[in-house]
């Protein structure tokens, strides 16, 4: 049995100890937090067993690390946690910066170890579907992928408080934490390397890019990726082809994927409930623990990881 240890206690890690806890092949075994507080809290919340202050106590007390620290830390964190032999789930974005990223799989790989980001909205039943759904189009020519998603921290900035999710410092941005959900399933399912990419960003006073737009070229289509932590978005996301359109009512948190002809009738291709909490997050620990188990990156996955990043690079240098 893999012995999970989470880092930071956040809304996501409860998400991430109850898709782990339904498990036979995984346990979490210990938290780490910057306060004991808050970890004895968040361990007592999910019976784990160990809560600590200290990043070394966890690494000695697991097998892999998820890491779901401000993305500042993820670099520091992944690489130390590699050092120690231990296998890395990284939430998204993986780190600050290409480079850092590239640094990470390196290690993992001299060391045999697997280093993954976790963009859980890529591992669910729902991105299946609209995989299956693109097919059934005919040739790609638009696409519209938004993410636009009103942070409830921002009430706080606009009243003149700054908290971390719209610091700069800590090295977010609306691009890395919002515009992710958007930018890799383009990537993923219209090419990793796009002919072109432009666009533009909104900054706030204090320099975070809180909002944008990138529109990446290929041969014979456009994709339009936007995304948003300072407006709440209406409007679906869909992909035009010369046969069909798909609309996706939101890329993160799926709901419907509704396939429309040009002639004929819709046809629903996904619908559910807005799903339990951890539950969108057990496809990415399947596939985690799947390259864990066989030794082997996802080549494809190790690669639109780092290339979405240099994309976010090059974008906020621009704007």
């Amino acid at each position: 049995m893999l012995r999970f240890g989470i880092v930071g206690t956040n809304f996501i890690s409860d998400w991430f100890a109850e898709a782990v806890t339904i498990r036979s092949d995984a346990t979490v075994a210990a938290v780490y937090s910057r306060t004991a507080e808050s970890g004895e809290e968040f361990a007592h919340r999910h019976g784990i067993p160990m809560a600590t202050t200290r990043y070394e106590a966890l690494l000695d007390a697991v097998d892999a690390v998820y890491i779901a620290s401000p993305i500042i830390a993820h670099h520091p964190q992944a690489l130390a946690a590699l050092a120690a032999g231990r296998h890395v789930l990284v939430e998204k974005t993986m780190a600050g910066s290409a480079a850092q990223i590239a640094e990470i799989q390196d290690a993992a790989a001299a060391s045999g170890l697997i280093a993954m980001e976790a963009v859980r909205s890529l591992y669910t039943p729902a991105f299946a579907a609209i995989r299956a759904g693109v097919d059934r189009l005919g040739t790609i020519r638009q696409a519209s992928f938004s993410k636009q998603q009103y942070s409830s921290r921002y009430d706080a900035f606009r009243t003149g408080e700054v908290l971390r999710a719209f610091d700069p410092a800590l090295e977010n941005s609306a691009l890395a934490d919002i515009g992710v959900y958007a930018l890799q399933p383009a990537l993923d399912l219209f090419g990793l390397h796009p002919d072109t990419a432009t666009g533009s960003s909104v900054r706030l006073s204090n320099g975070f890019e809180a909002a944008g737009t990138l529109t990446l070229g290929y041969p014979d289509a456009v994709v339009d990726v936007t995304w948003s932590k300072i407006t709440q978005g209406v409007a679906p996301s869909v992909v035009l082809g010369e046969d069909a359109a798909l609309i996706i009512d939101d890329l993160a948190e799926t709901g419907t994927v509704t396939l429309r002809p040009r002639r004929g009738d819709p046809e629903t291709l996904f619908a559910q409930t807005p799903p339990t909490a951890g539950a969108t997050m057990t496809g990415e620990v399947d596939a985690f623990l799947a390259q864990v188990s066989s030794g082997v990156p996802d080549a494809r996955r190790v690669e639109l990881t780092l290339v979405a990043r240099q994309l976010m690079d090059a974008h906020l240098t621009r704007c």
